[in-house]
């Protein structure tokens, strides 16, 4: 989808525009122009012969109606589809980190709602703090490794994937099947190559992971997508992550399908919430 900023403006007879409050709706593209520093330099040297109809519709008082039928439209379609508005205009670090998503999209595939894709960035980058390593299990084509690397500082981060496709699903599995989401080792490690200390295990999960048992974590993305995979997962990373880290797994379609059932069955002893995020992402946070 290409981005839209609706702004809500209205001008005097002299031609002064007022201040105004931008929102993006994630996963689009901010209309260019639409900066708050590109706001104050038209209300200042305001040339109407440069108007388009947009431009027209999008600040003009005359098409306030139409604006607020639209609004109102855009967000029920957005909501349909299971997806939110998130306001930028003031997050300057917002901003950035959705324009990094985008990035991550031009250049390989990365299966995650914008939303999604910010509980991964802010995670990884919020748990800085606490002591131990970054792992992901399930890496596709490394576009959420990518997220992760750009705020993991100086800790290590372990991608987990078997790089041939999904192992075979079983009865528990209702939305994906083995084979799935195959890729290829080298153009992920190619595109990750510039970032430090990134470290791959490939294979069936939990043999990749031997010989790292002493390792600990600050944060763990779950995205292994059946339900063996996923109990394996989480019983291998649970144990070792420290406490204050997080641990998101993604796929969470409710506790009798595939990675959700695997999540409730292990979960249902331990003292940690268990935090729905936007998406299918849940969340906990080692107690």
């Amino acid at each position: 989808m290409a981005a839209r900023r609706l702004r809500s403006a209205s001008r005097s007879a002299h031609g002064a525009q007022t201040p105004s409050t931008d929102t993006t709706f994630f996963g689009e593209e901010p209309r260019a122009g639409y900066t708050s520093e590109a706001g104050a330099l038209r209300g200042s040297c305001w040339d109407d012969t440069l108007r388009t109809p947009l431009d027209y519709f999008l600040d003009s008082a005359a098409c306030s109606g139409s604006r607020t039928l639209g609004w109102t439209v855009i967000t029920k379609m957005l909501a349909h589809k299971d997806m939110a508005l998130v306001p930028l205009g003031d997050l300057p670090h917002r901003s950035g980190a959705y324009r990094l998503f985008r990035d991550v999209r031009e250049r390989t595939a990365m299966l995650l709602t914008d939303t999604e894709a910010w509980g991964i960035y802010a995670s990884a980058k919020r748990t800085a703090r606490v002591p131990g390593d970054i792992a992901e299990l399930g890496v596709f084509r490394g576009g959420s490794a990518r997220l992760i690397c750009e705020v993991k500082g100086d800790r290590a981060l372990h991608l987990f994937d078997t790089f041939a496709g999904l192992p075979s699903s079983g009865d528990s599995d209702t939305r994906f099947q083995g084979g799935s989401f195959a890729s290829s080792l080298d153009p992920v490690r190619s595109y990750l190559n510039h970032f430090p200390n990134v470290h791959f295990h490939v294979g069936l999960f939990p043999a990749s992971a031997a010989g790292l048992d002493d390792l600990r974590f600050s944060f763990v993305h779950l995205d292994a997508d059946l339900y063996a995979s996923t109990l394996a997962g989480i019983q291998w990373f649970y144990p070792r992550l420290n406490r204050g880290g997080i641990l998101i797994s993604h796929d969470y379609y409710g506790s009798a399908d595939g990675a959700g059932k695997a999540l409730h069955e292990y979960l249902a002893d331990k003292p940690e919430c268990f935090l729905e995020l936007s998406g299918t992402q849940v969340a906990i946070v080692k107690l």
